[in-house]
């Protein structure tokens, strides 16, 4: 720090002292990544020094470059230094510097055939680390443990989505929910909407009560139980199984206009949630910055 901060260093010096700094941050990386002999469990771990004096290194290398770009020792500590810790993009970089500062000519052959090669071992690894992410998704998707459905329950499902779309397709269904449909447009308030989906949601339901019936749910009265055949009918469409049911449910959403969650009883949407910015409001309360609002 003392030789840098001499005024009269030329730059050439200057980045020859930080490649040298450099190269001692890169052998510290080195020496602390290996774990000491003997060591088990978490005294085999790598040290987190490891990795910070490897950025230590980096960042010497690249000031060192700024000051004088043929600065090879510089560009080739840095790329060793981002090799260790797996920064593939900046090793190739600095690795490319490393060439480029070599000197032409025969003399510096060996020189600019070794960083070349660093440059394609980066490469390498970076392809090989990427193969092997690839190959640990496919064995942690292949180990995932495969659903089981009760058939019966498939054959419930298809039975009474079946149903319950046929009845959406005829003409009393389809007349009044049109009807109610037209008085959706802009500038309608919220309250109005809210009272349109819910005749929306009772002529759903005066269709499907009887359907619900005949499989158990008591659904004329009791909201819950129309959440609870509509959660069950949802998650058999969910396992993978039955895409069919799936398909049906898209269907039914398509002709009621709502979402399959609302189908059963509407839901407040929060608009917008800014609980994390803590602040003193006008009237001297503490709260988020932002009032949440629901719609």
């Amino acid at each position: 720090k003392k030789v840098l901060g001499l005024p009269d260093l030329p730059a050439k010096r200057k980045a020859e002292v930080l490649s040298f700094r450099a190269k001692a941050h890169r052998l510290m990386a080195e020496s602390k990544k290996a774990p000491k002999e003997g060591s088990i469990g978490d005294a085999a771990l790598e040290d987190p020094l490891s990795g910070l004096a490897a950025e230590w290194a980096i960042e010497d290398a690249e000031e060192a470059l700024k000051l004088d770009a043929s600065c090879f020792l510089a560009a080739w500590e840095g790329a060793i230094a981002a090799k260790s810790i797996a920064w593939w993009s900046k090793g190739r970089h600095l690795a490319k510097q490393a060439m480029q500062a070599v000197p032409a000519g025969p003399k510096h052959r060996a020189q600019r055939e070794t960083a070349s090669t660093l440059f394609i071992l980066l490469a390498e690894e970076e392809e090989g680390e990427k193969n092997r992410k690839v190959k640990e998704m496919q064995a942690a998707k292949e180990k995932r443990p495969e659903i089981v459905v009760d058939p019966k329950e498939l054959e419930w499902a298809r039975d009474i989505a079946t149903q319950l779309n046929e009845v959406l397709k005829l003409e009393d269904f389809r007349r009044p929910h049109h009807q109610l449909w037209k008085l959706v447009g802009p500038g309608l308030h919220k309250k109005d909407a809210e009272e349109v989906f819910s005749e929306i949601r009772n002529l759903v339901w005066e269709k499907w009560n009887s359907i619900a019936w005949l499989h158990g749910y008591r659904t004329s009265w009791d909201v819950k139980a129309r959440q609870k055949m509509c959660s069950r009918l949802v998650n058999v469409a969910n396992t993978g199984k039955a895409d069919d049911v799936k398909k049906l449910i898209k269907e039914m959403e398509d002709r009621i206009c709502l979402d399959w969650p609302e189908i059963a009883e509407a839901a407040d949407k929060i608009e917008h949630d800014e609980t994390w910015a803590w602040t003193r409001h006008a009237d001297g309360t503490w709260g988020a910055w932002g009032r949440t609002t629901l719609r």
